[in-house]
């Protein structure tokens, strides 16, 4: 019983890791796109605007 215990909370921990660094890589990759999101968000309020 013990080495599933053991087996299961070494998984359980190496899971834990790798959500970890994907949280870091999905930040990586919002950050990267959040510039050109801006843009299109100032575009489409400028359309807008000119609308009225």
């Amino acid at each position: 019983m013990s080495h599933t215990c053991k087996n299961f909370e070494e998984i359980k921990e190496e899971l834990k890791k790798g959500y970890m660094a994907m949280s870091e890589i999905n930040l990586e990759e919002a950050n990267k796109g959040l510039g050109s999101d801006n843009e299109a968000l100032r575009i489409c309020e400028k359309n807008l605007t000119e609308c009225e």
